[in-house]
């Protein structure tokens, strides 16, 4: 069982350190730092039989502590978190104690537990804490390998005085030590494919926000838009409205100051529609000059009155003389299930609606048994009119 767990332990640091060669992640060096020391301490381990309290007692111990120190920097650094260093003190503190002359082994074994214990609980604290964020579901596997490891490591803390748990460190005797050897094989498995998953999970999320994300405003593109706007039209919920968004003679902006302006004033929208939107808005940039926004549980009303924020708030934001005004074409939906294409048109109509009647105003359409009905185009008392 030590043999295994330390051979399980150095392919897990090093298929982490070749991972870490191609995607310069840090807490993949933590990762390796841990299992490199879980292989350190099994290699040491067998000493004890030749009488080495030192190595093959004292220090075989220090390095589980000190390997799941790593383990609680990795997750820190995981989770975008600083670790604070007075966490140092666990593994320091254990093997000062063990170092102590006069330790016995039940000693020895509880101060070990429970250094383990301790920081392996944290480890799942900190990612169950980074967990309440969106797109975190991949740490799941590896949250309850340290649950599980630090509350086994915890019984066997409490475990430490109990007749016959623990008789002989040096000759590994007593009822604990094969079970938390076998123990040990289990978690550096199991912690090793919940890193391989994450890691996995971490590059699929990655590729798929590079894919619906637009490079120039760093909102969602019009795939990953539409992708978002069907989920939210698919679950039940109590309805919303869709903004479709077209900056004024933006054509014009290219031709008469040049594609720089043009891009400057697509990034200013951007950061515009961003900053206003409100939580749980779907903002993205579908194409050119057209931005779409939808905000789920506002009805009609509260759509259009936010739709002519925008537009009295974007002219202002810009500056006279850059054509910065906006057309908006607005669309509701139910609380029923909906339909992204019929939606866009509805929203799209609206659009037109309020290009046509002049630009810098919002426009809507409203569905009929007998075919859409435009509604009147929503005029707003600006100095400067698209």
């Amino acid at each position: 069982m030590l043999l295994l767990t330390g051979g399980i332990a150095f392919v897990a640091a090093a298929f982490l350190l070749i991972e870490w060669q191609s995607l310069r992640e840090r807490f993949l060096l933590s990762f390796a730092a841990g299992f490199l020391s879980i292989t350190v301490g099994c290699s040491l381990a067998p000493l004890r039989e030749t009488g080495s309290f030192v190595l093959g007692i004292w220090l075989s111990n220090s390095m589980l502590p000190l390997a799941h120190l790593c383990f609680l920097h990795a997750t820190a650094s995981f989770s975008g978190r600083r670790l604070a260093r007075s966490w140092c003190l666990v593994p320091l503190g254990c093997s000062i104690l063990m170092a102590l002359p006069g330790m016995g082994d039940q000693a020895l074994s509880l101060f070990n537990a429970a250094a383990v214990a301790l920081l392996s609980i944290a480890a799942a604290r900190l990612l169950l804490g980074n967990q309440r964020k969106p797109n975190r579901s991949e740490t799941r596997m590896l949250v309850c390998t340290f649950l599980f490891h630090g509350g086994f490591y915890a019984l066997k803390a409490t475990c430490a005085f109990a007749p016959g748990a623990f008789v002989d460190l040096s000759r590994y005797a007593g009822t604990m030590i094969p079970i938390s050897l076998f123990e040990g094989v289990l978690v550096a498995v199991a912690l090793a494919m919940s890193i391989a998953s994450a890691l996995r999970r971490r590059r699929e999320d990655h590729a798929t926000r590079l894919a619906e994300s637009d490079a120039l405003t760093g909102l969602l593109n019009r795939r990953g838009f539409e992708r978002r706007a069907d989920r939210q039209l698919a679950r039940p919920s109590d309805g919303g409205a869709l903004l479709l968004i077209d900056i004024d003679h933006f054509k014009t902006v290219n031709d008469c100051f040049g594609h720089q302006e043009g891009d400057r004033l697509l990034v200013a929208l951007g950061e515009y529609l961003r900053a206003r939107s409100p939580v749980g808005a779907i903002v993205g940039r579908l194409g050119g000059d057209e931005f779409a926004v939808m905000l789920p549980r506002l009805d009609e009303a509260r759509a259009l009155q936010f739709a002519q924020d925008l537009c009295a708030g974007f002219g202002q934001r810009v500056g006279p003389g850059n054509c910065g005004t906006l057309s908006i074409g607005c669309a509701t939906f139910g609380a029923g299930p909906g339909d992204w294409s019929d939606l866009h048109l509805q929203a799209d109509r609206g659009l037109y609606v309020a290009k046509s009647g002049g630009r810098n105003r919002a426009g809507i359409t409203r569905l009929h048994a007998n075919g859409p009905e435009s509604a009147s185009s929503f005029l707003f008392p600006l100095a400067a009119n698209g």
